[in-house]
């Protein structure tokens, strides 16, 4: 077997001067693709290409900025309700709790489908079985109860991602955005992958497979990104074949080994720094 070889892409290279239509007029395609055979048929002749933003982590010192992060107060329960709760899974745990809270919440359900007293029927169990077995208990323990009843909220902070609707939704779990594009009655659509979720990695590996299918009867073009820690965008290097980040390929999708190790053969693979800021790129030739 012959070693892979191996290209390195410097960040001096790197420019935030690009076309700006490569994000814009996108939507998402509702398209039933079920494995990389189909990706590669519904594909073929409607100029697809693929867009991969590689992202380092925010600045901490930008975690407070609204220029970086956009922060919503969320209401959050009392430190009262909080220890309900915590004191019911305590003495019955997860299973024979969530069993036995099920159980109430059909006796009580009919009570508060007539009285429409509270918005949820968890009131209900709160004011007739959580309060009745523990709140003795809990008032006992803290002496400042004006802090124990007050209300709390919890800020989420929320990281701005500057790219056209509906591109700029992103799950942060992420260390990288493969956005799969394709013309559709001529309009642009697109499926997102990445290594996030269980789902995100399944679409990564059907669109992979299927375009490096394709890609050895016709280029699919890459254009290669970077969403540095200040949030800003910037534009690495176009591909005229497929080019894709070397992890999570397979990942959630039953694929034969021998066959995708054909798949791959020839491909052009990424592979960088996935915790620290990024500075260099190696671009793998399988």
């Amino acid at each position: 077997m012959k070693p892979a070889l191996k290209n390195v892409l410097t960040r001096s290279t790197f420019t935030s001067r690009f076309d700006k239509k490569i994000f814009e007029n996108i939507s998402w395609s509702c398209g039933n693709l079920q494995n990389h055979h189909d990706v590669a048929t519904t594909l073929k002749g409607k100029n697809p290409h693929t867009i991969t933003v590689l992202n380092e982590s925010l600045k901490y010192e930008y975690r407070n900025r609204k220029e970086y992060v956009k922060k919503t107060k969320i209401p959050i329960n009392s430190k009262y309700r909080e220890l309900l709760y915590h004191y019911f899974f305590e003495e019955y745990r997860e299973n024979e709790g969530n069993e036995l809270y099920g159980q109430w919440l059909d006796k009580y359900l009919p009570l508060h489908k007539k009285e429409r007293k509270y918005e949820f029927v968890d009131e209900y169990i709160v004011k007739y079985e959580l309060e009745i077995r523990y709140k003795a208990q809990i008032l006992k323990r803290f002496k400042n109860q004006e802090n124990l009843f007050k209300k709390r909220m919890r800020i989420d902070r929320d990281r701005l991602y500057n790219l056209p609707e509906p591109l700029n939704y992103f799950d942060w779990r992420n260390p990288y955005d493969n956005i799969f594009v394709w013309e559709e009655n001529g309009q642009k659509v697109a499926r997102r992958g990445g290594s996030g979720s269980s789902g995100g990695r399944e679409t990564n590996s059907i669109f992979i497979f299927g375009l490096l299918e394709l890609n050895k009867n016709q280029n699919v073009p890459s254009y290669l990104f970077l969403y540095t820690m200040e949030n800003e965008l910037l534009f690495i290097k176009r591909f005229n074949s497929l080019c894709v980040p070397q992890y999570d390929i397979g990942a959630n999708y039953d694929l034969e080994r021998s066959e995708e190790e054909i798949l791959k053969q020839g491909g052009t693979f990424l592979r960088w720094n996935l915790l620290d800021e990024i500075k260099e790129i190696d671009i793998v030739l399988e």
